[in-house]
């Protein structure tokens, strides 16, 4: 039975008895969201549709119309009580199941957003992803096609297939294919009334002909399939962009219709070209997140004004978003029962991929171990939090102790007596080269935050870096003060901020000879000569040195690299002509902005002027008492030739006898070793063999050597060999 309830003049079932939407809808409290039940929302219900069934053979006309009509305009209603999956062996076919991810697929759609959408296997992104293709097929679309796009011909008609049985699954009153004798050919799906039709689309065989795959018709909504594998995805996409962008345009304009393009896949190769490609189109992307739940549609819509390559404003409405198990109600059994599947053919990297969500490479030219790799990407943390700065942006933060907070603000997750180190390393916002800025733990070497993006142009990098100052109260910024990081300088100047940052002592000394009276001119040089000392300089010889911390960060302190960004990056590092930098095509930004941070820490000029005290550094205990252990033993091992005068203990030990001084050999002050002999009490070097002979009587009466057959320099060697 239903339950209405009116909120904001809105109304909503939570009496569905689609028991999923109800779950989703808590999850979502649970989280945070403020607008968490709008999955549960009815246009209607005046007509009494949420007490309705849809399949019932009972229903009049009148109430076939009000179903259709909520449907048309409500989609949430359309998958929570209408859309249904047929199923083999069922007496019916059964409700749609909605978990976080596919409720954030239907929103993008409804929101005109394409979204490119990476969740583990088993878990119906496909089965969301044809729902809804059939919503857009009945409701949206008129003359268009829709295509569906796979890695070969074979298997786009096999979604196209599965899309047909979805339509035949409706009600026959919503059916279009009900009245016909046959349903139409996997090749001629169309719904005549409306015009628009389904088109089989395989991958080109060159970057050519890829650029035309998508271009013939305007896709206003498209499904591409494991589109992480598609050969020349990246042309095919570039060549539709024109008509993507002109399906948008006319959506906005007439007010009606849909615009999305869905892409889904599990995480690609990326030791492929293909994986490669679709690597670099997910950095390009805006990252999804469910806060957009609570956004204004004036807010959803600023948040894809980014700047485009050539610096003007272009909205890029596309998202990608990720889900991993835990998110979309699969426990732990649901790895071991997948583990168990791909260990009997031995396909563990279709496991990582596909249950895991990793992307991985191995490479000749990699300059980490494999299994170092294969434990950072296996301990690779999720954030905890995601704060959305200027609407545009995402501050990934991961959980740490903190111990004091500030309690007035929304996003109290950094302790504001820490003074974090924040590694940048800044692009120009052209859409290429990510901005990436790192947060990071000074004492404990966590890191607790994170944020790329390839479109920050100038001001939004002002309103980042004033809103982060606020955000991390004592944080030290570390940026690179080469070209694209001298317009960070002119804000840190303009705003007083230089204490905000790491500097150059000199440019301590150099503002304290500033004198109120220098005119304009005078004052504009001195600023022009302080920019020099701000932020972190990188030329050849210290790049060398920051990548050679950052293999030894590896080695030593892998269980602290665990953040997504960073890792990625990483894994992209190889070494061409002697030099470490990122493979063709990829990104080292995030190491960048981490060896900022590495090398501040290690070789910073007194860092107690941003008030870090390195004796507090506890993630260095292990390495300093290792260091220390090789010392002390260092320190008792007798090195036969680099310790002594002499090129052989022996010539020391000789030397040593013929000197006055035998304190070296162990004779005291009073001329006695420490078994209460006298240096005279031994055999001087070499009577041991007359000894022997038979030559030569005991040197004196009294002599009660304790090792008679020793000479005084054997001796010394013995002792000093089993002490």
């Amino acid at each position: 039975m239903s339950n209405i309830m009116k909120i904001d003049n809105k109304y909503y079932d939570f009496g569905t008895k689609n028991k999923s939407f109800l779950q989703t809808a808590k999850e979502l409290k649970i989280l945070g969201i403020k607008h968490w039940y709008f999955m549960l929302e009815v246009k209607h219900p005046e007509l009494g549709v949420q007490d309705l069934n849809p399949r019932s053979d009972t229903l009049t006309a009148e109430q076939q119309g009000s179903i259709i009509l909520e449907c048309k305009q409500n989609i949430w209603y359309y998958f929570r009580e209408v859309f249904a999956v047929p199923a083999r062996g069922a007496p019916m076919p059964l409700e749609f199941y909605l978990h976080r991810g596919s409720c954030a697929m239907i929103w993008c759609y409804q929101h005109n957003i394409g979204f490119m959408a990476a969740f583990v296997r088993q878990v119906y992104k496909t089965t969301t992803v044809l729902g809804l293709c059939t919503y857009a097929f009945l409701f949206d679309l008129k003359n268009s096609t829709i295509p569906f796009m796979h890695i070969d011909g074979g298997k786009a008609k096999s979604n196209a297939k599965e899309f047909r049985e979805y339509v035949m699954t409706l009600p026959p009153y919503m059916n279009p294919f009900y009245e016909m004798k046959k349903p139409p050919g996997i090749d001629s799906i169309i719904y005549k009334e409306h015009k628009t039709s389904i088109k089989i689309i395989a991958s080109a065989q060159n970057a050519v002909d890829a650029e035309d795959k998508l271009r013939g018709d305007t896709p206003y909504v498209a499904f591409i399939d494991e589109w992480e594998f598609i050969e020349h995805i990246d042309s095919t996409m570039s060549g539709a962009a024109p008509a993507i962008h002109s399906g948008r345009e006319i959506t906005k304009k007439l007010g009606t219709g849909r615009n999305c393009i869905m892409m889904i896949s599990t995480p690609g190769n990326l030791e492929t070209t293909t994986g490669k490609a679709a690597q670099r189109m997910i950095d390009a992307t805006q990252r999804w997140t469910e806060q957009y739940y609570d956004m204004t549609e004036n807010d959803i819509e600023c948040s894809f004004q980014l700047v485009s390559e050539d610096g003007s404003m272009e909205a890029l409405t596309m998202v990608y978003m990720e889900y991993f198990h835990w998110q979309l109600r699969k426990g732990e059994e649901y790895l071991i029962e997948n583990y168990n599947e791909f260990a009997k053919t031995g396909r563990f990297a279709e496991y990582r991929r596909g249950c895991l969500l990793e992307r991985f490479r191995g490479s000749d030219s990699a300059i980490f171990r494999q299994e170092d790799i294969d434990y950072i990407v296996q301990h690779e943390r999720q954030p905890e939090y995601d704060i959305f700065i200027l609407k545009k942006f995402h501050l990934y933060v991961y959980k740490h102790e903190v111990y004091d907070v500030d309690l007035t603000s929304n996003t109290p997750y950094f302790d504001i007596n820490i003074p974090y180190l924040i590694g940048m390393d800044i692009s120009y916002g052209g859409g290429s080269d990510n901005t990436a800025i790192i947060v990071v733990h000074p004492y404990t070497l966590e890191i607790v935050a994170e944020l790329s993006s390839p479109y920050i142009g100038n001001n939004d990098l002002t309103e980042l870096f004033l809103a982060l100052c606020k955000l991390i109260p004592h944080g030290v910024f570390c940026p690179e003060a080469n070209s694209p990081g001298k317009v960070l300088v002119d804000t840190i100047q303009t705003y007083g901020l230089e204490y905000r940052v790491y500097h150059d002592p000199q440019l301590d000394l150099s503002k304290n000879v500033v004198q109120k009276t220098d005119s304009p001119q005078v004052a504009m040089q001195k600023k022009a000569h302080n920019k020099q000392y701000i932020g972190v300089t990188v030329n050849e010889k210290n790049r060398k040195e920051m990548f050679q911390m950052l293999i030894a960060t590896v080695k030593d302190y892998r269980t602290l690299v665990t953040s997504h960004y960073l890792i990625k990056d990483i894994q992209n590092l190889v070494i061409k002509k002697d030099k470490i930098q990122a493979d063709t095509g990829e990104h080292d930004d995030m190491v960048m902005a981490y060896n900022h941070v590495l090398y501040v820490l290690n070789f910073g000029h007194d860092l107690t002027r941003f008030g870090i005290d390195k004796t507090k550094c506890t993630y260095n205990t292990a390495r300093q008492a290792v260091h220390d252990y090789i010392e002390q033993k260092a320190e008792e091992v007798v090195d036969n030739i680099h310790l002594y005068d002499h090129r052989t203990y022996q010539d020391q030990v000789r030397d040593d006898m013929l000197s006055n001084d035998h304190s070296s050999m162990g004779f005291g002050p009073d001329g006695y070793d420490e078994y209460g002999y006298k240096y005279s009490d031994y055999h001087e070097y070499g009577t041991h063999r007359d000894e022997l002979a038979g030559n030569t009587p005991y040197g004196h009466k009294t002599n009660t050597n304790p090792y008679p057959s020793l000479s005084a320099g054997v001796l010394k060697m013995f002792v000093d060999m089993n002490d």
